[in-house]
Order: C-alpha cells, then structure tokens, then sequence
C-alpha cells in the first residue's frame, strides 16, 4: 500500500511540475530553444542566423583597403568573443556610383548584408563552391578566434554577392566564409541550399583559392 502511495504522490509531483513548466513555457516563449530547421532558413542573413543561433551577434574588420575586406563575424558570451564566420570579401573593381553610400558603411565596418538589405535592396548569392577546410596548424589564429577550439575541419562557402533595386543588378563582391564548427557544417549548408552538390568540385582554382585564404590567416595579426 505503501508502494502505490508513493507512485501516486510521484506521479502527482510529475504532472504538477508539467503544468507548471508549460504554463512558464506559454508566458516565457523566449525560453524556447530556437528550432534547426528556421536556423537554416535560405531567407536569412548570415548576421541574422548567428544573432538567433547565439542571441547577439556584432562584426569586426581585422582588413580592409580598396579590394578586400578581412571581418570577424562574431557572437558573444560574457566578456569572451567567438567568431562564428571568418569572412574573406574581394570587391567588385568598380563601386557604382548608385551604391556608393551603402559601401561607404560597410567600408566604415557595417554588415554588407544588412547594409544593402537596410538600403531596399534584394540580395542574391551565386554559389561557386561548398567544401571544407582541412585541420591545419596553419588555421591557428582562426581556431584561436574561434574560441582556441582543437584543429578542426571547417565548412567553407564561396560566392557572388550581387544586389538589385530598380531592375539594376550588381556583382558587389565574390565572398568567401569559413564557419564555426558548432555554427554551420557542410551538412548544414547542403540544408540551406538545396543545390550544395553541384558546387563541390575542388578544382585547381579553388585549391588555389583555399591556399589563397591559408596564407592570408597566417599573415593575421595577433
């Protein structure tokens, strides 16, 4: 008798503690863990997803000059930082006059998607490849940025970035991102874009084009 008292009081505790949970779920909505599948919305920006992945999201430009701008996408947990993308930019050769100001911003160290998007322009990416980055003692201060995380393989997204507003299009820059292992795998990029496979040959270009990227995380500043 004893027994089933006992299950019966327990039972009772557990569906007490169920109702409560649910009614602070229903007043507290933030509590919720953000779902996988609206984390790898295509619709979103690499800035966005980063702020609802990690609940903040900030940018630092580590180098910039007319051609190529080096950045730290980054989120933060108390006083420590963690880049979650490691952006390589290479501009476009001519900055149109029509898009001038919005690359004044990102010059100053704006977000290049949220800068455009702000500015009412539509965002296209124009896969050129999806891979990853093998372990490499040479990646160093990008694991050291990451959070001193070991040697790791790191997913790596190559494409154009072009803008349109007012039937003009542009090519503003070919962008190449490294991710936060935690952040977004290959795996997690073939959800994102649905046509990932056709864009995963290593050709000698982008082997030069990794090489490129190797050499330009050595040449970091501590």
């Amino acid at each position: 008798m004893k027994n089933k008292t006992h299950v019966y009081v327990l039972l009772l505790s557990v569906g007490l503690l169920c109702n409560l949970g649910c009614d602070y779920i229903k007043k507290n909505p933030e509590s919720l863990s953000v779902a996988y599948d609206s984390i790898l919305s295509p619709e979103l920006l690499n800035s966005e997803r980063i702020k609802m992945k990690y609940g903040n999201y900030a940018i630092k430009i580590l180098s910039d000059d007319s051609k190529t701008r080096i950045s730290n996408l980054y989120s933060s947990q108390g006083d420590k930082t963690i880049t979650r993308t490691f952006a390589v930019v290479n501009y476009s050769e001519v900055i149109d006059p029509t898009f001038l100001e919005a690359h004044k911003k990102i010059v100053k160290g704006g977000s290049i998607g949220r800068v455009f998007k702000n500015n009412g322009w539509e965002i296209e990416k124009e896969s050129i490849f999806f891979g990853e980055v093998s372990p490499s003692k040479d990646l160093s201060k990008v694991y050291a940025l990451m959070g001193n995380i070991p040697n790791s393989e790191l997913a790596m997204y190559m494409y154009g970035f072009h803008i349109e507003k007012d039937k003009k299009r542009f090519q503003y820059a070919t962008i190449i991102e490294i991710y936060h292992p935690d952040y977004l795998t290959l795996h997690d990029l073939k959800s994102i874009y649905k046509d990932a496979d056709r864009y995963l040959e290593r050709s000698p270009f982008i082997e030069q084009t990794i090489e490129g990227i190797i050499q330009i995380t050595r040449e970091l500043k501590p």
